[in-house]
């Protein structure tokens, strides 16, 4: 079953590129290019759709402007002796043709088929396979691929699971009707600012341009979101053979180019209607004016996804 949260597959390609990071290293810490995210809008589509695809790259020196990929969409669901999110398959094809720092596609017309409730069409001299199970919100997830090459001496591989929309399986009819009537497809959550918090005031750290940061000092960040970012939306229970109505949780990952944060990753729960997650960042210790980038990965629950970047100076 499909990890609440959107999966993420980096993986080296060229020989030789399996590298580890530097033991006792944060995930928060960037010392080489990574592609923190891939964002699908809309956040959910039926099949036949079309979906825009874009990414995150980060690197030491910073966001990496239009990175070079190469992308496609996978098609063969996962055997169910695999326990990897994607089908060995989809990891180890040769990269898709399509090129460019962003991709639009269709959802494939049978994609309900090949990843969601529908059974998929029995092979000949194969046994019949049964359809996919929904995660724990109930949803069914198409793989879109990107390789990111032209970084230095490894690609990097990514996948994005784009959330589809498949009718409800296996309910009573009065239960789809009502599902029919109150479900919405899922939008992606939005970053709305970061603002940087003391004592004595509130400062929204600016897009575009440096915010001015003391050496070594620790910096209360406020991320803010967008009140729509959770949405409420029904799941389908078997057991009960009715709909339970749930509330959309928030994670939220925080990168540096340098310094540290406090926490990874934060967030809310279901139940937290709170709109805002706070950190803590201690910046580096420097002897000269250094910029240091950060960047911040918010995710829900149902797969959506948005990322913001941003630049601070900190000075001696």
């Amino acid at each position: 079953m499909r990890n609440q949260w959107q999966m993420l597959l980096l993986s080296a390609l060229a020989a030789g590129a399996a590298c580890k990071p530097n033991v006792g290293r944060a995930p928060s810490l960037i010392v080489g290019p990574e592609v923190l995210a891939v964002r699908g809008v809309p956040a959910e589509a039926k099949p036949g759709d079309s979906v825009t695809y874009d990414l995150l790259v980060a690197s030491p020196a910073g966001t990496v402007t239009d990175p070079v990929a190469n992308w496609d969409v996978c098609t063969t669901p996962k055997p169910p002796a695999e326990s990897n999110s994607v089908a060995a398959a989809c990891v180890q094809a040769a990269p898709g043709d399509a090129q460019g720092s962003t991709y639009s596609a269709a959802v494939p017309s049978n994609a309900c088929k090949l990843f969601g409730p529908i059974a998929p069409d029995t092979q000949a001299g194969q046994p019949p396979s049964r359809p996919a199970d929904p995660d724990s919100t109930g949803g069914y997830y198409l793989p879109v691929r990107a390789v990111v090459s032209g970084l230095g001496n490894r690609a990097l591989m990514v996948f994005d699971l784009e959330r589809i929309a498949c009718n409800l399986p296996k309910a009573p009819p009065l239960v789809i009707q009502e599902y029919n009537a109150n479900y919405k497809p899922n939008a992606n959550p939005a970053i709305d600012r970061l603002d940087v918090v003391s004592p004595e005031s509130t400062s929204t750290v600016p897009t575009g341009q440096p915010l001015p940061v003391a050496s070594a000092s620790r910096i209360s960040l406020l991320a803010v979101f967008t009140p729509d970012s959770a949405e409420s939306y029904p799941v389908f229970d078997a057991d009960t053979q009715a709909l339970a109505y749930r509330r959309e949780s928030l994670s939220l990952g925080w990168f540096a180019s340098a310094g540290e944060f406090d926490h990874d990753r934060t967030g809310r729960a279901e139940t937290d209607l709170e709109t805002t997650s706070d950190n803590t960042w201690t910046a580096p210790s420097v002897g000269e004016p250094t910029p240091v980038y950060l960047w911040l990965v918010l995710r829900d629950s149902r797969g959506g996804v948005d990322f913001a970047s941003y630049q601070l100076m900190v000075t001696p």
